[in-house]
């Protein structure tokens, strides 16, 4: 089954983290109760029944289920019978956030075909005690390979990237490769929007077109560089996308109405009179 294309784009991105996992067998005494967690949980049942509540909302899990508990949901669980369930924790990190900030996804589905549900569980479990490169490479495959399947069987279960988590998913990009040269182009293709339509898109969400909220990030950033007087003025143009130091000048003088050295000067000598650290993360253009 193909995935949403978005999706894809957004899963190419993630990388797994494994925490530790099992093939188990749980009884009445196995439950919690509105825990709160910062880890993600895949649970596969194989028999028995129990209670799973993910953010207030009772799910009941029968064998053939599918479970994804999304970090920082608030969880519950309890069951009057046994329960044999493969599961494993970890967390899936894409950039600055967990996938699950920029995916909806229902927090089960069902499996039709459940031996290969299986089989993707024992490769994945099976690497957790081999300390090789190779297996851990494996591994983080296998888990994508996992939640792709996940995502794939979501589409039934109407899975929708949010308009502002695609603004995110942008933004991020943006911020990653300030120091390229990035194009409308690859911007619209990140949501697989005709270049027209995404900046339509992007103005409204943010009240910038791409080009001048990349410019406005560029500009907040050269200006966070310039309080350490080590980084040259053109190291500062080159780090933030202006590879044209006479450009870069001109274009910092006409945001700011201070060149890049004047700037540099006059902020080294208010913060050093102030005793304001050097802040090291450029900051996000206000809107």
């Amino acid at each position: 089954m193909q995935i949403n294309s978005s999706a894809s784009q957004l899963v190419m991105e993630v990388n797994p983290v494994y925490f530790k996992g099992d093939l188990t067998k749980c009884s009445h005494e196995w439950y919690f109760d509105d825990i709160v967690v910062g880890y993600d949980k895949f649970y596969y049942i194989m028999e028995g029944e129990c209670v799973i509540k993910v953010n207030g909302v009772d799910h009941i899990a029968r064998e053939g289920q599918l479970f994804f508990l999304p970090c920082n949901s608030t969880q519950s669980l309890y069951t009057d019978s046994m329960v044999k369930k493969y599961w494993f924790h970890c967390n899936l990190p894409c950039g600055d956030k967990d996938v699950t900030e920029l995916l909806r996804l229902p927090y089960f589905i069902n499996v039709e075909d459940v031996a290969q549900v299986e089989q993707m569980f024992k490769s994945i479990l099976s690497k957790e005690r081999n300390p090789s490169l190779t297996a851990k490479l494996d591994q983080k495959a296998e888990i994508l390979n996992l939640l792709s399947f996940y995502i794939g069987m979501s589409e039934n279960c109407n899975l929708n990237v949010s308009e502002d988590s695609r603004i995110s998913f942008v933004i991020s990009y943006i911020e990653k490769h300030l120091a390229e040269d990035i194009k409308l182009e690859d911007l619209s293709i990140l949501l697989h929007f005709h270049p027209n339509y995404f900046i339509r898109f992007f103005k409204e969400r943010t009240g910038l077109s791409p080009k001048a909220y990349i410019n406005n990030l560029r500009i907040a950033a050269a200006r966070q560089m310039l309080l350490d007087e080590s980084v040259s003025i053109q190291d500062v143009g080159t780090r933030t996308g202006y590879n044209n130091s006479h450009y870069f000048s001109r274009y910092f003088k006409k945001k700011t109405g201070l060149t890049p050295s004047e700037y540099q000067m006059i902020a080294i000598e208010k913060h050093t009179s102030r005793g304001v650290a050097h802040i090291k993360r450029p900051l996000r253009p206000t809107t």
